[in-house]
């Protein structure tokens, strides 16, 4: 038996260590397509404010622990799986053979369309290596403008705010969190936000991104309410969107994101998500 799980956040190596403790003897091998050991997103910010270092936010702290346990890591990106040969086949032309399939890719930020944004300054706030970029910039009393106000981009918003950058949030939506909060809450963390003295901009979108022409190092930031925002770093903050890509071919049933059965089932035999 060979358990394949693609994917290496917390969904995958919670998989992994019950898969070791289920079944002591078969193969189990987490495909993750970062250059770190699994490691958590959301403990990103907290590395951003200088709470933890990068080594807070790996998922398993034990030396070895994918050793002990016998489960191996593997780096790559999967980019599709064939269900009738049970293989996953990577970017670098290699093969994978699986008994039993698990995907637990998570998501990837969305990159509106909007000139500008392959601009050095510009990121995202994702990854570790993400995060190693925004604090090349993000120093005190920086330029920072944040694009986005949702539930990630709030707490993206809270570390730049406690590096002490002069930050700006732009929200395209008419409140803050506004998937989340109605009018009269989105608005209470709006006025909170500026009390802490956050400039911030609802029902407003950025038009577009472009090297300043006072400082070779800033960018000029397009506000379609006819404003411009001076930034040393962008960070784009404007949604995430499944890892579903690769699995265009192998028959899974989709919508936003993969469907499964109450036991995580997806309708192919053998693949769960």
């Amino acid at each position: 038996m060979t358990y394949v799980i693609i994917g290496a956040g917390p969904t995958s190596v919670t998989a992994a260590d019950t898969l070791r403790k289920a079944d002591p003897k078969s193969a189990i091998i987490m495909i993750g397509s970062e250059p770190e050991p699994p490691y958590s997103r959301m403990a990103i910010p907290y590395v951003l404010t200088g709470l933890i270092a990068e080594q807070g936010t790996y998922l398993r702290k034990e030396k070895g622990h994918y050793d002990k346990n016998a489960i191996q890591y593997r780096q790559g990106v999967v980019v599709s799986i064939d269900p009738k040969k049970k293989t996953v086949k990577l970017a670098d032309g290699s093969e994978q053979a699986y008994t039993k399939l698990l995907i637990a890719t998570g998501a990837s930020p969305v990159k509106p369309p909007i000139e500008g944004l392959e601009l050095p300054g510009v990121h995202h706030c994702w990854t570790l290596e993400d995060c190693r970029n925004i604090m090349k910039f993000a120093d005190k009393g920086a330029d920072v403008v944040l694009m986005g106000a949702g539930f990630i981009g709030c707490i993206i918003m809270e570390a730049l705010a406690e590096r002490g950058v002069n930050l700006t949030v732009v929200e395209a939506l008419d409140r803050m969190v506004p998937r989340m909060m109605n009018e009269a809450a989105g608005n209470m963390v709006k006025v909170w936000c500026e009390k802490q003295g956050v400039d911030v901009h609802t029902s407003t979108k950025v038009t577009k991104l472009e090297h300043s022409a006072d400082a070779i190092d800033t960018l000029k930031v397009d506000l379609d309410n006819g404003k411009s925002i001076p930034a040393h770093l962008v960070v784009v903050a404007t949604g995430v969107r499944s890892n579903i890509g690769f699995v265009e071919g192998a028959g899974l049933k989709t919508e936003q994101g993969i469907l499964v059965d109450e036991f995580m089932r997806t309708n192919v035999d053998d693949i769960y998500a």
